[in-house]
């Protein structure tokens, strides 16, 4: 039957169920909606957070660890959760850390920290001074090497060959264990030396049987560039227990091994009764050249020599007698009293000399004709030549004779046997007598000749 408008609905047990059960439906629907947004905002929410940290960090070696590394600016309560004291930062290595950021909700990520050394080695350069015969380890030119592993040292091309002297930036090149690479120039200069030491103070000497001798006393050795140089002294053909005249070689050699050798004659002897050490002779022979003006440093040594001859030679009285023990005995007899034979003549000539550093050595008369008879030999510019202060037969008015070669003296009065002088004297053959002014005992230069 059709149902007018307006008519109502009839209620029945199965339409309220129904009414029900559709409201409950769209409850429902309505709670699973808000429970799947909440959800969802909860997925967004902490996939942000979880964005805020890094997967992977890598920091260079030597650097702190800090929570900042792993996390954006303006994470919320981040957090290291794994305990990272005991990482050792200066070694290169791969770490998990754990890692947590926010406040209510709080989200973890496990990151890897990567500790990585890219860093080239710093070190500075030490300036080297060497020779050309090579180079010095390469490790040795340079200090203060900084870096957190080990460093190599080594010559940044193959092993430069220096083979001149001259100043030189040769690169050295710092690897460290992780292939970085620092070069750096170090300067080299480089020393082309081959030039012998020079041995000053050799000079004939005396000794005694029976006394210490010392070789090197007054030896002093130089070298244009070895602060240290050594020297050698070859005593192998002294007989320290027989008198005799015997040579002695003195040999200076640098670190280069340039070296040098220079021969004396030691005149090894009894020691006399009366003897006085040679200083105390030149000190007093000092004292009278001073007291008499006899000459000064500001002259030549030959100037020097020429007025100590002349003044001997007119201010010794003479006497027939001396004691002959000794050179050193003569000359204290004659600075003493200024009397004397040849003998004193002689030895202070020898003290006067000996004073102002001029080497001399005594000559005697061979053969004997009458008497015995002494004079000197003195060196002048590496020279020996004849004085003698005392010559009674001159037929001129000087009474002495100076710088004499052997052709110049007088076969009668100055005969000798040249074989009785030390080793390596041997008188000069070149005369000097035109550059000798006897009036006024002056050395007359080429120019005023």
């Amino acid at each position: 039957m059709k149902r007018h408008e307006g008519e109502h609905k009839q209620i029945t047990p199965q339409r309220v169920y129904r009414e029900r059960r559709k409201r409950a439906i769209t409850a429902g629907v309505v709670v699973v909606l808000i429970a799947g947004c909440a959800f969802m905002g909860y997925r967004l929410y902490t996939h942000h957070l979880m964005n805020k940290i890094y997967e992977v960090v890598t920091i260079e070696a030597g650097s702190p660890i800090d929570i900042s590394l792993f996390t954006e600016a303006g994470a919320p309560n981040a957090s290291l959760i794994t305990d990272v004291s005991g990482i050792n930062t200066n070694v290169p290595a791969s770490y998990g850390v754990k890692v947590s950021v926010g406040d209510k909700i709080h989200v973890t990520r496990d990151v890897v920290l990567n500790i990585v050394d890219t860093t080239a080695p710093v070190a500075q350069a030490i300036p080297q001074t060497i020779y050309t015969d090579g180079l010095p380890a390469p490790e040795m030119t340079v200090e203060g090497i900084t870096d957190f592993s080990s460093v190599t040292v080594t010559y940044a091309n193959e092993m430069p060959s220096i083979l001149e002297g001259g100043e030189y930036d040769v690169p050295v090149k710092l690897t460290d264990a992780y292939g970085n690479e620092t070069i750096i120039n170090v300067p080299f200069t480089v020393i082309d030396d081959h030039t012998a030491p020079l041995i000053y103070g050799c000079r004939d000497f005396e000794a005694f049987i029976g006394d210490a001798i010392t070789y090197l006393d007054g030896i002093t050795v130089e070298d244009d560039y070895d602060t240290d140089p050594t020297i050698e002294v070859d005593t192998t053909q002294v007989n320290v227990t027989e008198e005799g005249y015997y040579p002695v070689t003195y040999t200076a050699t640098d670190e280069q091994g340039n070296s040098t050798s220079t021969t004396v004659t030691l005149h090894l002897r009894v020691k006399p009764e009366r003897y006085y050490e040679p200083e105390e002779i030149y000190e007093l022979a000092r004292q009278i050249i001073e007291d008499n003006d006899i000459c000064d440093d500001s002259m030549s040594q030959m100037e020097q020599a020429f007025r100590i001859t002349a003044w001997v030679s007119t201010h010794i009285h003479y006497m027939m007698d001396s004691d002959k023990c000794d050179w050193t005995a003569g000359a204290y007899d004659a600075l003493t009293t200024m009397y004397g034979d040849c003998f004193n003549y002689m030895a202070m000539c020898r003290a006067m000399y000996g004073a102002m550093g001029i080497d001399s050595i005594t000559v005697e008369r061979y053969p004997i004709n009458v008497s015995s008879h002494y004079w000197n030999l003195i060196c002048i510019d590496g020279q020996w030549y004849h004085c003698d202060a005392c010559v009674f037969l001159s037929m001129t008015e000087i009474s002495y004779i100076f710088m004499y070669t052997d052709a110049e003296l007088d076969p009668y009065n100055n005969s000798y046997d040249p074989e009785t002088l030390p080793d390596g004297v041997v008188v000069a053959t070149e005369s000097v007598q035109d550059m000798l002014d006897y009036s006024t005992q002056t050395v007359i230069s080429e120019a005023e000749q």
